[in-house]
């Protein structure tokens, strides 16, 4: 059975390790590439002139509330002053300069406080004496304030320092400054584009959205106030960044490429990996279809040897029952039947011989099975022992039998009587007389059997290699001994198909074999007298 399978088994491996060198051949030869592919603009360009737009309004409404404040504001009501610059978003503080050069009439109103120990310079249209505790002072371009006519209100934006707005009051000869924390606005200026992009009025993203993005709209502290499109991956800067710097702050447009990965392979790589698995999967099917032959041709060898062990064991029976008869009618008339238990001594040689071929046959197809019933070991072992006297007389080799194994027992009786017959078998072969002791004892359940000689003995290195198949030990002793080399493996594998185990016993003198095989007690049918081996073991 085993046998029957292992071309399927060869196949299956070598046809998964065919797959997998292709695979693997195919992920060497692979090759991934991301390319990136530039898109259409104009859509967000427009958007980013929208923005930009925006933002001039934005500034110029900012600066009208500044001027209303300015026009409206009564300076000497410091604290109106103060009101009215905490409704506008970003004032810092209101200065008013006099134009006549007076700075200790110079007023300056807080609309915010400073964060703890940090002080604001306060704007001067020229230097000033400096008296008690020393205070910081922005110096602001007096021609740009008092002499510009063209112009009475204006930006003062310079790098690094506070933006301011001034306006003149013509009639009071004063310049109200007004310091605005640019970062105040510009967060407003985002929380207006937020709302103003997510209501219906800014229609103007609805064309990003459409080219598909990935967009983002950034305010001033980097945060995104609209976006279009999928998240890009992280941390991927952008391919594209447009600034976008109004007076009241800067936004970024933000623009990613769309990604592709281009697969290629590498064709030698390819090829070499293919050529690999089919040749991989040509010898699967060769080793296969090899193993099938092999195996189709020792079933072959063995249905011819089961065939044949059949056809010869027909006639001999009938050998061994006419010899039976003839022997008694010999007997009976008082002529000696002497030579006829000779020829039926070797009918029985014969007998054992094929019976040790089949037994072979079924191990080798995996069928060799035991079959118990109930019946006496010491009933067994006698007619085992009785086929052999007449050889045994010849050769001068006295049996002697100790144990009670009288107990009905379950066992395979055949099988048994077979594995003693091939111990008995090696005696009768190489052993040139004295003494055979076969020992049988019942206990716990289990039958243990040694057969002890007086021969030449088994050297220790050759313990185990006795009990393969074909195989004889060369010496001296067994020179000239015939037999196949099968009684021993044979011997060893019935015993395991009992469920027990047959060794070669450490021995001073000869060789001695011990057999150990379960053996419950039988509680079935009565066991009769006679029980033993049947007549193929004869």
């Amino acid at each position: 059975m085993k046998s029957n399978r292992l071309p399927q088994l060869t196949l299956a491996l070598l046809l998964a390790v065919a797959a997998c060198v292709v695979l693997g051949g195919a992920w060497l030869a692979r090759r991934a590439e991301t390319v990136r592919v530039p898109r259409d603009r104009a859509p967000l360009r427009e958007f980013a002139a929208t923005i930009e737009e925006q933002a001039q309004q934005l500034e110029e409404l900012y600066a009208s509330h500044l001027r209303a404040i300015a026009d409206r504001v009564d300076l000497r009501n410091a604290a109106g002053s103060r009101e009215a610059c905490e409704r506008i978003i970003g004032i810092r503080q209101l200065s008013v300069l006099h134009a006549t050069g007076d700075s200790a009439a110079d007023q300056h109103v807080l609309a915010m406080k400073p964060p703890p120990g940090e002080k604001w310079p306060e704007p001067a249209l020229r230097d000033q004496p400096q008296s008690g505790l020393p205070r910081p002072v922005r110096r602001l371009p007096e021609s740009a304030i008092l002499t510009a006519r063209a112009e009475r209100a204006g930006w003062i934006d310079r790098p690094g320092q506070p933006l301011v707005f001034w306006q003149r009051r013509e009639f009071e000869n004063v310049a109200l400054v007004f310091v605005i924390d640019r970062a105040q606005v510009a967060t407003a200026i985002d929380e207006w584009f937020r709302a103003w992009l997510a209501s219906e009025a800014g229609v103007a993203f609805a064309g990003v959205v459409a080219a598909g993005g990935p967009d983002r709209l950034l305010g001033t502290n980097g945060a995104s106030l609209v976006a279009a499109g999928p998240a890009p991956a992280q941390p991927e800067r952008p391919d594209f960044l447009l600034p976008l710097r109004a007076r009241l702050g800067t936004w970024q447009l933000a623009s990613w490429d769309r990604h592709e990965t281009r697969t290629s392979y590498h064709t030698p790589t390819l090829a070499a990996a293919a050529a690999l698995g089919v040749f991989t999967a040509l010898l699967g099917l060769a080793v296969a279809a090899q193993q099938r032959r092999a195996a189709a041709l020792a079933a072959q060898r063995v249905s011819f040897v089961n065939r044949v062990s059949h056809e010869l064991r027909t006639p001999l029976t009938n050998i061994l029952l006419n010899l039976d008869l003839a022997a008694e009618t010999l007997a009976a008339t008082g002529e000696p039947p002497r030579r006829l238990a000779l020829v039926r001594e070797e009918a029985g040689r014969l007998g054992r011989l094929i019976d040790n071929v089949l037994t072979f046959s079924r191990h080798e197809q995996g069928k060799l099975r035991a079959d118990p019933h109930a019946c006496i070991p010491a009933s067994v072992i006698a007619a085992v022992v009785e086929q052999f006297a007449p050889s045994f007389h010849r050769r001068a080799l006295t049996v002697r039998r100790t144990g009670d194994a009288t107990t009905p027992c379950l066992l395979d009786a055949d099988a048994l009587a077979q594995i003693l017959a091939n111990l008995l078998s090696n005696v009768e072969k190489y052993v040139p007389g004295g003494a055979v002791e076969i020992a049988s004892t019942l206990a716990d359940g289990a039958l243990a059997i040694t057969v002890a000689d007086e021969g030449p003995g088994i050297a220790a290195r050759d313990a185990e290699r006795i009990f393969r198949p074909f195989e004889r030990l060369n010496s001296r002793v067994n020179e000239g001994a015939s037999g196949t080399g099968l009684g021993l493996a044979i011997a060893r594998d019935l015993a395991a198909s009992m469920g027990g185990t047959l060794r070669l016993l450490p021995s001073a003198r000869g060789a001695a074999f011990e057999l150990r095989v379960p053996a419950p007690r039988a509680t079935g049918p009565e066991i009769l007298p006679d029980t033993g081996p049947s007549a193929k073991t004869a």
